[in-house]
């Protein structure tokens, strides 16, 4: 049997203690002491963190009268030290202690159940047995609980058995048989719990509801709560000053200017792509038209080749398209950037193009990779310096298609 001594003293962080047993099991070492301070995993409250001569502790469980600490290499035999996390374990008695009390506090609100819980690293989340929840209860139960929290009630701890338990007014019912502690917040609150609390409800420092979702038809809320909320603020508040700027208003008017921000852009995309389509027809046509890009030779269609530097994707389809509608074309066209290229092959759909039969001679000239169906073909090279041989070859192979 290990001696818990997590209850006894929630401020206690380094303890001796002799080494029962030790046993590797997968990845880790799994180490039994004759007593710890260590917290396991349990009421919804994640397991402690820390050391055992000086190895971290990487996870803590009760099975039975034995505590069992994993750590990623054997701590020996004989006397070990333990450290534990307090900065760890202090936030998450904010979120336990603070979860009891919002659970708390729905309950009495609008007699919410709390269906189930999670404490993770960014926030806590509440999951409680409804649809919905309306904004004016949820602030009512923001509000309750931090009047809980600043009227720092005390927390007590009882032990008692299933036979005893008819005698508490519990806001949730236990079906635990045999010994059960109970955690109770002033005449607010009372549960059967076996996580980690503070002795008085100040400590929680603050609760902030920070969302909500639908999850199997019930309601889950996020919550900020303790130091986590503090810091949330003071991020969301720099935010704001930032924005304050960059908006040129307060902000009350924040969300006006940003829809009108919204608007303006809406225009401009509207604009720009107007633009952008009509400089794509314009590139086409000089290219189509261009002397060079007839050929001579007898082809009934037309070779089309181009290059161009760190140009607009969209533009360069755009103008493979408006090429590709004129009819009897076959286009390549490149892009060429920094450490890469994008090329792109099309064809007309009155040409049947055998792109298969070409790739690999073609791709392998850029170090490229792609493909595709008809009427376009695209993928990507890496020989940047072989653009102008890559079109030169397109268009021979091109020509002894007879196409």
């Amino acid at each position: 049997m290990t001696e818990k001594r997590y209850y006894k003293d929630i401020n206690e962080s380094e303890f001796e203690a002799d080494v029962v047993e030790v046993t590797k099991e997968k990845k880790a070492w799994k180490v039994v002491l004759n007593k710890t301070c260590f917290f396991p995993e349990g009421g919804g409250q994640p397991s402690d963190k820390g050391w055992i001569n000086d190895i971290p502790v990487i996870d803590v469980q009760k099975q039975g009268d034995f505590i069992y600490h994993y750590l990623p290499e054997n701590p020996g035999e004989g006397v070990v030290r333990g450290k534990i996390d307090l900065e760890w374990r202090r936030d998450f008695m904010q979120q336990h202690t603070g979860q009891h009390i919002i659970s708390g506090a729905l309950w009495k609100v609008g007699e919410y159940k709390t269906v189930s819980v999670h404490m993770g690293i960014d926030y806590t989340t509440i999951e409680i047995d409804t649809p919905e929840i309306s904004e004016e209860d949820l602030i009512n139960t923001e509000r309750l609980a931090n009047q809980v929290i600043q009227s720092d009630m005390p927390l007590s701890f009882i032990q008692t058995n299933h036979q005893e338990i008819d005698q508490f007014r519990l806001r949730k019912p236990c079906t635990r048989k045999g010994n059960i502690r109970l955690v109770k917040i002033g005449d607010f609150d009372c549960v059967a719990c076996g996580g980690l609390h503070f002795d008085r409800t100040r400590k929680v420092g603050l609760v902030k509801a920070i969302g909500i979702e639908k999850i199997r038809g019930n309601v889950r809320i996020f919550w900020k709560i303790g130091e986590r909320a503090l810091e949330d603020y003071r991020k969301k508040d720099k935010i704001i000053s930032g924005l304050r700027s960059v908006l040129s208003t307060n902000e009350e008017m924040f969300v006006q200017k940003t829809r009108e921000l919204q608007e303006e852009i809406l225009n401009y995309k509207k604009k720009s792509n107007r633009i952008e389509n009509r400089l794509a027809e314009t590139i086409a046509q000089n290219l189509y038209t261009y002397k060079d890009q007839q050929n001579q030779e007898g082809s009934a269609c037309r070779i089309i080749t181009e290059s161009w530097e760190e140009e607009n994707d969209y533009l360069m389809m755009k103008i493979m398209k408006s090429l590709l509608k004129r009819g009897k074309v076959l286009v390549c066209l490149v892009n060429v950037f920094p450490n890469k290229l994008q090329w792109s092959i099309g064809s007309s759909d009155d040409i049947h193009f055998p792109f298969d039969k070409i790739k690999n001679e073609l791709l392998s000239m850029i170090g490229g990779k792609g493909g595709g169906r008809a009427p376009i073909w695209q993928g990507t090279g890496v020989k940047s310096e072989k653009v102008d041989d890559f079109l030169l070859k397109f268009r021979a192979l091109a020509l002894g298609l007879n196409l």
